[in-house]
């Protein structure tokens, strides 16, 4: 049925480009081309933006909870569990009180220097545990552990040494101490 077609159409093709539109209706189209789409067309054309808009600022929103909410945000050993919440409470007080009474001497200046690195390391402990995986947060924590029991260590280490020379010298305040 096609080739019958396409034949009538081969056949009879002067007849059908011999008729030609009048210069009036092109003048018509052309017109129509070269007029500004109107005030209805622009509100759409801006609601439409709005939406797409709105529609992307809405899935970033929800991509953002959604990220936020799937990470590891342990950042303490007490987010970890209650036992280790004891832990991080009684390391903290022994380490203010050992920082209180290290106060009390004129040299602990140095040994600040070095709880200010032990210090840098936990947090740095931190930012690890928050994006360890399950399997290997138990490193981490030990290793946030040791870092409390080193400036435990470092700080009964100091006073002893300086309680010592404190016993032995009624001039205490005048000598200098190497740590």
């Amino acid at each position: 049925m096609m080739d019958r077609l396409e034949k009538f159409i081969h056949e009879n093709r002067r007849q059908f480009d011999s008729d030609v539109p009048d210069l009036s209706i092109w003048a018509n189209i052309r017109e129509k081309l070269d007029e500004k789409p109107g005030a209805r067309i622009r509100w759409v054309r801006r609601l439409r933006v709005a939406a797409a808009v709105l529609a992307l600022l809405f899935a970033g929103g929800a991509m953002g909870v959604y990220w936020s909410s799937s990470q590891n945000n342990v950042t303490a050993l007490a987010d970890i569990s209650p036992e280790y919440a004891e832990m991080q409470q009684y390391f903290d007080r022994e380490i203010q009180a050992k920082m209180a009474q290290l106060a009390t001497y004129n040299q602990a200046d140095a040994v600040f220097t070095d709880i200010k690195e032990l210090d840098e390391v936990y947090r740095e402990l931190q930012e690890e545990l928050k994006n360890a995986p399950e399997g290997n947060r138990k490193q981490v924590v030990q290793a946030m552990i040791g870092n409390y029991k080193a400036k435990i260590d470092i700080l009964e280490q100091v006073l002893e040494k300086l309680q010592l020379l404190d016993s032995t010298s009624p001039k205490f305040a005048g000598n200098e101490v190497s740590i």
